[in-house]
């Protein structure tokens, strides 16, 4: 039975009789014999597979002297790395994890907004920056998009969608366009939603055709759940060997020390300095094994979450870390705009304090908290960094269908 396929053609050869061809459906190749006049390389035509050339349709064909060998037609079926898989079929994984956690948080009830790509109000934190456009910025989270609605009366909201950090082009992790998965349950605490992403990973694994245990840049890594959950203290001092008492800054320069870090004298007292090189330091060694939620940070380090209830200098947060890469980041969100609003303030200080740009605050979501913000937790997960795990892939270019330099 005849099959009409839709084929690219790589290679043209002769031979004794007609010629031999290299076609491509999709990233896959194929060498076979031609019927009929030869084709050139760079058609493409419909044709039946059993009798490749014989009542081929033409579909479209390259110009004269363009079809090389690293042409842009060949990017995506190429394989990413000598015998791996092609980016093509990485982009086929991709599109699978994303129909599973869609389908999860489907099935919790959850609803998808189409979060604006463009907002007045920027994110203050020191480590984000913002691009520009106009009187607005491109969107670098849509968080305070889904607490707005949250307060409008939505319960249960998740966004997939793209984000934009300025600075974010260096390194295997980092792209200044990203895709960003962002969920909040009004009333949930962070036990909820840690299950969340345990349940949605599993979820992708399952639709991938994978175990549990996965190999990622040659490191074994076991997904099964439940995930280690380990405070930022203790993982201070498992990695340095040093105990610190309360973030302070003489026991922070003392296990910064323990680990080797070279401190600046000109920062050498300055706590939120000395914390990230101790984060620095510690985070690509978490989840090397198995998945770690890393919990109890100090709420100098927060501009949105709340406070322990036992411990008010500790933010309910939890970082995961997997293979050493920080996946996603949640807390429970604060209620009270007079301490969101400070804790703003206090990051656009320390981004002045930085020379960076202080950007414009979000008026509309502070002026919404005043209508009564509901208590709830939510998380951030960098979508393209799990699809690099969950694709055994080094590089965020791999996993994307165009990366920032190839634009």
């Amino acid at each position: 039975m005849a099959v009409d396929t839709i084929i690219r053609v790589i290679d043209v050869q002769a031979a004794t009789e007609g010629c031999k061809v290299v076609y491509a459906v999709e990233d896959t190749e194929t060498l076979c014999l031609w019927e009929g006049t030869p084709p050139k390389t760079g058609d493409v035509f419909v044709i039946d597979t059993q009798n490749p050339g014989k009542g081929a349709r033409k579909l479209g064909e390259a110009a004269e002297g363009s079809w090389t060998a690293g042409n842009d037609a060949l990017r995506w079926r190429k394989p990413v790395t000598p015998g791996g898989v092609s980016r093509m079929e990485i982009l086929r994984r991709r599109h699978i994890i994303r129909r599973a956690v869609r389908g999860f948080l489907d099935q919790q009830g959850f609803m998808e907004i189409d979060a604006p790509l463009l907002v007045r109000g920027a994110s203050p934190d020191l480590a984000v920056g913002a691009f520009g456009v106009g009187d607005r910025y491109l969107v670098s989270s849509t968080e305070y998009q889904l607490k707005r609605m949250a307060i409008g009366g939505f319960t249960r909201l998740y966004s997939l969608t793209q984000n934009f950090r300025k600075g974010d082009s260096n390194g295997r992790y980092r792209n200044p366009e990203f895709t960003m998965l962002e969920w909040g349950r009004v009333g949930g605490d962070m036990r909820q939603i840690e299950d969340d992403v345990e349940i949605m990973v599993a979820q992708a694994l399952d639709q991938l055709g994978l175990s549990s245990t996965i190999t990622y840049q040659g490191q074994e890594i076991n997904l099964a759940r439940p995930w280690e959950k380990l405070s930022v203290l203790a993982a201070i001092e498992r990695f340095t060997g040093i105990a610190v008492n309360d973030f302070d800054v003489a026991s922070c320069r003392k296990a910064a020390e323990a680990a080797g870090m070279e401190i600046r004298e000109d920062w050498a007292n300055n706590r939120d300095f000395l914390f990230s090189l101790l984060m620095d330091h510690i985070q690509p060694q978490l989840g090397r094994e198995h998945p770690v939620f890393l919990t109890e940070w100090p709420m100098f380090q927060t501009t949105s979450a709340t406070a322990d209830a036992t411990d008010p200098t500790l933010a309910n947060r939890s970082e995961l870390f997997i293979a050493g890469i920080e996946l996603s980041d949640g807390f429970a969100g604060l209620a009270d705009v007079d301490l969101q609003t400070q804790f703003i303030n206090h990051a656009l200080s320390l981004r002045a304090s930085a020379g960076q740009e202080v950007v414009a605050l979000d008026e509309k979501y502070l002026a919404a908290m005043r209508l009564g913000a509901p208590y709830g937790a939510g998380m951030a997960l960098g979508f393209d960094r799990l699809v690099m795990l969950l694709t055994d892939q080094s590089h965020i270019d791999n996993v994307l269908a165009f990366g920032w330099d190839e634009l």
